[in-house]
Formats: C-alpha cells, sequence, structure tokens
C-alpha cells in the first residue's frame, strides 16, 4: 500500500510539475508576443523617424537652395559704388562731400525760467494737489 501511495504521490507531483510548465510556457509565449509587438512598433517609429527627417533633410536643402537663388545677386563693389554715385548725381547730392563732412551735434535745449505768472498757476496746482 505504501507502493501505490508512493506512485500517487509521484503522478500528483509529475501532474503538477507538468501543470506548471504548461503554465510557465503560455507565460513566455505571451511575454514573446508582447515584447515583439513592442519591438515592431519600435522599429516601425525608428522608421518613421528615418523617413520624416529625410524629408525634412530634403525639403530644407530645396528652400536652401531656392533662397541662395534668389537672393544671391554677383554684384562687384565698384559696380554698387556706381549706382549709387548716379543716384546721388541725379539727385544733385555730393555724394563724398556729405559722407566726409563730419555730423553736428544737436545742441541741448536752453531752459528758460517761468514767467511770474506761471510760477503763480504752478503754486496754485501744487495747493490744489496737496488739498
Amino acid at each position: 500500500m505504501d507502493q501505490m501511495a508512493d506512485m500517487a504521490e509521484l503522478s500528483s507531483a509529475q501532474i503538477q510539475a507538468n501543470n506548471a510548465m504548461n503554465r510557465m510556457t503560455h507565460m513566455m509565449a505571451s511575454s514573446s508576443r508582447t515584447m515583439s509587438v513592442a519591438q515592431r512598433n519600435t522599429l516601425l517609429t525608428l522608421e518613421q523617424f528615418k523617413q520624416q527627417n529625410e524629408e525634412y533633410a530634403m525639403s530644407n536643402g530645396i528652400y536652401q537652395d531656392a533662397i541662395a537663388q534668389s537672393t544671391s545677386a554677383q554684384v562687384s563693389d565698384d559696380a554698387v559704388h556706381e549706382l549709387l554715385g548716379k543716384l546721388a548725381d541725379d539727385a544733385g547730392v555730393e555724394l563724398s562731400a556729405e559722407l566726409n563732412s563730419p555730423k553736428p551735434v544737436a545742441a541741448e535745449p536752453e531752459t528758460t525760467e517761468p514767467t511770474a505768472e506761471e510760477e503763480d498757476k504752478l503754486q496754485q496746482r501744487l495747493r490744489a494737489l496737496r488739498a
């Protein structure tokens, strides 16, 4: 009878071990599926980021080229000075004389003393404000 009880106990232990292994297998399969989904999402996100970055770089290059072509006019300094001279001649201005002349400094306005009448009005306003 002890042998029968030992066999039953052994069978029970094997069944419990098999059940535990099955549960562990299911848990690992579930975990593996979750990690696979997360990895696919991460790869998808990285691919989207890479694609957006490439699109940005391409559009940025296009904008920079367009701006460079539209705004960069290769004109020499001599041509600019000549054109400014012609414009100044048309306006009747001596450009070189005006550029070389010193700029006048604005004089400070002279302060005048208030008259007796203004002084009386100011005193009346001050009294009214204090009251």
